[in-house]
């Protein structure tokens, strides 16, 4: 294969901005957890009140959450998602020249769960794997990482994305364990001729916003008796999300020269109910283009949230037609990131259970 330079990134006010002229989309399945929890029958053991369940339920719109059993895990998921793209469209494992592996929760810290998956679904040794340790915002920076990639000279790309967040989270913790689900999505980027553009950001200093205390090597004193778990403080993330999301959605269609009448779908990561009603009411987009279910059936699926809806709610209209959409990722990072993406009836399947 033949590898090609030429600049890809553009700097202005707007963060990191990207246009690509080669990569498209061609598959994405969605598989998540077997196993459907009912937030009203499991409120009880939150330490819920029934008055408590249902004020939750209401106002973030939860209803089940589907999660993994026994052991295991996101490469699983990403393992079924994948061979089903592969056995479907009859593609040779070998051609497949790099796995881009995204993930909070890999098998181990060390070495990369991508590595693991190029074993076991037959890739070739000499393509490339690595993991990419993002979570809200993940589907849009592994997307623009996948089609940097193909715009270079790669052929084919194997993009996997997901989380067991499950297993993230305390079991009896009410303000964010009924939230999380598990999936797994795999997404197949091949070289084409269709323009995409790509904006992406970041901001560190929000870094306790969200984030998993005592699971790396960094022990400090303010958090050293906290148990390894996602820690939320969901005001702060809530008033990051207003304040970044409706502009980086207006500034990404500036940047493609494109207006809202023109986007069949903006598909966002999907936190709750209430957030994405929050965003869609200041952006003024119609409920026809605006999904925002996700959560409340399959549960939040982190970086998979976004494939994840497509699979779950709109896999006929991908698989029938050309779309144009806008994809947006955004939280724990805190980072936050956009595109302007057109397909043309991809094979997308629905949401698929996990294999018993």
């Amino acid at each position: 294969m033949t590898i090609t330079s030429k600049p890809l990134v553009e700097r202005n006010m707007c963060g990191a901005n990207f246009k690509f002229s080669k990569p498209e989309i061609k598959a994405i399945v969605t598989t998540v957890g077997r196993r459907a929890i009912s937030f009203m029958e499991s409120a009880e053991s939150m330490g819920l009140s029934e008055k408590e369940a249902l004020r939750l339920a209401k106002t973030l719109s939860l209803n089940t959450r589907h999660v993994v059993s026994g052991n295991q895990t996101t490469t699983d998921l990403c393992f079924e998602s994948a061979m089903n793209i592969l056995a479907t469209l009859n593609l040779d494992a070998k051609s497949v020249d790099a796995l881009i592996m995204v993930t909070q929760s890999p098998d181990y810290a060390s070495p990369s769960s991508a590595n693991n998956l190029q074993h076991r679904l037959g890739l070739s040794e000499r393509c490339m794997a690595f993991d990419m340790r993002l979570g809200c915002s993940g589907f849009v920076y592994g997307l623009s990482v996948a089609y940097s990639l193909v715009e270079s000279g790669l052929e084919r790309v194997l993009l996997c994305v997901g989380d067991v967040a499950s297993r993230l989270v305390k079991a009896d913790d009410h303000s964010i364990a009924p939230i999380m689900g598990d999936a797994g999505s795999a997404i197949l980027i091949d070289s084409g001729k269709k323009d995409s553009f790509f904006q992406l950001y970041s901001d560190g200093s929000g870094e306790r916003a969200l984030y998993i205390p005592n699971s790396g090597v960094r022990y400090n004193e303010f958090d050293k008796d906290l148990p390894c778990y996602i820690k939320m403080d969901g005001a702060q993330v809530f008033n990051f999300t207003l304040q970044r999301v409706p502009s980086m959605l207006s500034e990404v269609l500036t940047f493609s020269n494109f207006t809202k009448d023109d986007i069949d779908y903006f598909i966002l990561h999907q936190p709750n109910k209430y957030i994405l009603n929050s965003i869609q009411k200041i952006c003024e987009i119609p409920d026809i283009k605006f999904p925002k279910d996700t959560q409340s059936i399959y549960g939040n699926q982190n970086s998979a949230s976004i494939p994840g809806t497509i699979s779950g709610f709109l896999s006929h209209v991908f698989e029938r037609r050309q779309i144009r959409s806008i994809f947006a990722g955004f939280g724990i990072g805190l980072s936050w990131g956009a595109c302007m993406i057109q397909t043309d009836k991809i094979y997308c399947p629905p949401t698929v259970l996990q294999k018993e």
